[in-house]
C-alpha cells in the first residue's frame, strides 16, 4: 500500500468519515491542499469502488483578477463538475471598517457551509493537513491561551453540519509530490490581507526551526496526541489562579 493511501485510511475508517453511497462538499480554494484532498478522494473513491458522490464547491470572494477557469478545468479533468458561488468579501469589509485575512476567510467558510445546506449535503471535506494542525494548536496557545487544535472529524451546529478532513496526517511535502505526480498546478489565489495574518507568523517560526531540525514539525503533531496529563495543571488549579488574579483586581 502507498504511503498517501495508508495515511488516508488512518483518518477515514477509524473517525468514520465517509461512508459508502454519502454526498460530501468539498471546499476547493485552487491551492495545492484543497486539489489534493480532491484528486485523493477521486482516486480513492474509484478504487475502492465506494460510491460517494463529490461535490466540489469553490467559493470566489470577490477580490479583482481571482481565478476560477483553472480549478473548473481540474474537477472537469477528474470527472466533475465545480460549483461556484460567488461573494463580496471587500464589500463586507468597507462596511464593517476592516482588514482581516480572519475575516475573508470567515466569510469563504460561512459561504461553504450555505451551500453545503442547499445541496442537501451534511458532511464538507477541507484540506487542512498536519502542519495545520500544528500551526492551530500554536495560535490557540498563543493567542487564545487554549490549548486546542483542528481534528480529523468535527461536528458543528448540534451535529446539523460535520467538517472531515481525510489528509489530517499528510505533510505539505507529500501533498506537493502527490500533485506533481498527477501533473496538477495550484492556482495562487491569495488573500489580499493574508501576509498580515497571525497564522503567517507561526508558519514562518515553525519554518525556521524545521531548517534546523527536520523533526520539528512531525514531533510537535505527535506531542499534541500524546499529552502528559499528570504534567499539566488541573482544570481547578487553573480556575483558581484566575479567580485569586480577578480578586487582587477589582
Amino acid at each position: 500500500m502507498k504511503p498517501a493511501e495508508r495515511l488516508l485510511r488512518r483518518a477515514l475508517p477509524p473517525n468514520q468519515l465517509l461512508k459508502e453511497n454519502e454526498r460530501v462538499v468539498i471546499g476547493v480554494s485552487g491551492g495545492a491542499d484543497s486539489l489534493c484532498l480532491l484528486l485523493t478522494l477521486v482516486n480513492y473513491n474509484r478504487r475502492q469502488q465506494l460510491n460517494w458522490q463529490l461535490l466540489p464547491v469553490h467559493i470566489h470572494p470577490g477580490f479583482p483578477e481571482w481565478k476560477t477557469e483553472r480549478i473548473e478545468k481540474i474537477c472537469t479533468r477528474l470527472g466533475l463538475s465545480c460549483i461556484i458561488k460567488q461573494i463580496d468579501v471587500p464589500q463586507k469589509l468597507r462596511q464593517t471598517h476592516s482588514e482581516s485575512c480572519f475575516f475573508c476567510a470567515r466569510e469563504r467558510r460561512k459561504a461553504l457551509f450555505q451551500t453545503a445546506a442547499k445541496l442537501g449535503c451534511t458532511k464538507v471535506a477541507l484540506g487542512h493537513h498536519l502542519e495545520d494542525v500544528n500551526e492551530t494548536f500554536l495560535l490557540n496557545l498563543l493567542f487564545t491561551a487554549s490549548a486546542s487544535t483542528i481534528i480529523p472529524v468535527q461536528p458543528l451546529f448540534n451535529g446539523a453540519l460535520t467538517i472531515i478532513r481525510p489528509l489530517y496526517y499528510f505533510t505539505e511535502e507529500m501533498i506537493r509530490s502527490r500533485l506533481k505526480s498527477a501533473g496538477i498546478r495550484p492556482v495562487r489565489n491569495q488573500c489580499p490581507y493574508q501576509q498580515k495574518s497571525h497564522r503567517l507568523l507561526v508558519r514562518r517560526f515553525l519554518n525556521r526551526l524545521s531548517r534546523q531540525d527536520h523533526r520539528i514539525k512531525t514531533n510537535l503533531f505527535w506531542g499534541i496526541h500524546n499529552l502528559k496529563f499528570q504534567y499539566l495543571p488541573s482544570k481547578s488549579l487553573v480556575t483558581s489562579k484566575r479567580g485569586a488574579d480577578q480578586n487582587q483586581h477589582p
